[in-house]
């Protein structure tokens, strides 16, 4: 199981989405939720969720900031997630956790980054600027603000009457999908889980392999091992002509591009080749056997065969299986009643009348 520590300052709206989306799950877990401001509201938010929290205050992370280094290596986080972290992270710590560090942007970086640009900040230079597209950007951090390589990228228009609010509002529906998919891609690229200073094997760990282009509907499709091509979506759906991603020069077209890499690419063992692919479900027998054969038994089976997606998709992928399996055993049950019913039924007709 990966394990995620979350950095945040604020409300914490895409702290609890994260943690939420990975709340069923049982390969990535939100192990820690950060908070630098004593009266944040994410600390309660994240605390009614039964998050496990912890305060560190302004002097730690300016001239402590290797108890934080060594507070994420003690509870073994393979990813830091920042959601709404307002504060500027020391070179420690950014140094110790290279390439294991994603932030969320409310722009298309790397257009609107960069000092002072946060929040509503960032909306109103976007709309006083007339721009026609805005977005989201998930990206690594480094010790350059706003300036680590960019994971994935989501457009949003920009109207004619939006203010910075109503932007805001539409920006933050698009961060919404857009980083838990990026958390997703990004953990299937890390070699090995961040591990303590005692581990020998820590300096062996082979770095973060070169990403080739791809788009977030081609990552997130081969994360949930489905079928993707643009090309065959109707043109009215959002997905059918993935957004540009604005740039300068061509250097940072490069790095716009810079993508989680594709199941494809990537060595795999037999059973990782095959634990992305969600389960049969065998809905359409459960419903036949029970229309047909056996009520009972096959209300059982459908009551299986509907959880297989749906756990399939929460990414309890064992759970998945395991429905797929008993929807299985149950659909084979009701037809095995359904023929001794059926079998049964013309003898004892006969003996009774």
């Amino acid at each position: 199981m990966k394990k995620l520590a979350i950095l945040a300052s604020g409300e914490g709206t895409n702290a609890e989405n994260i943690f939420r989306f990975f709340a069923n799950g049982n390969r990535v877990k939100v192990e820690l939720v950060i908070y630098d401001r004593r009266d944040a509201p994410v600390a309660a938010r994240m605390r009614a969720l039964g998050a496990d929290t912890l305060y560190l205050p302004a002097e730690v992370w300016t001239s402590r900031p290797g108890e934080i280094v060594d507070l994420l290596r003690q509870r073994e986080i393979d990813l830091v997630v920042l959601a709404g972290f307002l504060r500027i992270l020391p070179s420690e710590v950014t140094s110790a956790f290279s390439g294991r560090i994603l932030n969320i942007h409310p722009s298309l970086l790397p257009a609107y980054g960069g000092a002072g640009m946060y929040g509503g900040r960032v909306h109103k230079a976007v709309i006083d600027a007339g721009e026609r597209k805005s977005g989201a950007t998930v990206h690594l951090v480094d010790e350059t603000i706003d300036g680590g390589r960019i994971i994935m990228q989501e457009e949003v228009d920009v109207h004619t009457d939006d203010t910075p609010e109503s932007l805001s509002r539409r920006v933050r529906e698009a961060e919404f999908r857009l980083y838990p998919q990026a958390i997703v891609s990004h953990l299937r690229t890390l070699d090995a889980p961040v591990v303590s200073e005692a581990d020998p094997l820590e300096d062996q760990a082979s770095p973060i392999p070169p990403a080739p282009p791809t788009t977030p509907g081609q990552a997130w499709a081969e994360t949930l091992g489905v079928a993707y091509d643009p090309t065959k979506l109707p043109p009215s759906y959002p997905g059918a002509v993935p957004p540009p991603i604005p740039a300068t020069d061509p250097s940072s077209v490069a790095a716009a591009k810079a993508f989680a890499p594709s199941a494809a690419a990537m060595p795999q063992s037999p059973a990782d080749q095959t634990e992305g692919k969600m389960p049969p479900s065998y809905l359409v027998w459960a419903v036949v056997m029970t229309v047909f054969c056996c009520l009972p038994a096959g209300v059982v089976a459908i009551i299986f065969a509907s959880q297989v997606s749906s756990r399939f998709y929460a990414g309890d992928i064992d759970g998945a299986r395991r429905a797929s399996d008993r929807a299985q055993i149950w659909i084979i049950v009701s037809f095995v009643l359904g023929v001794l019913v059926n079998t049964l039924y013309l003898p004892v007709a006969l003996l009774f009348n």
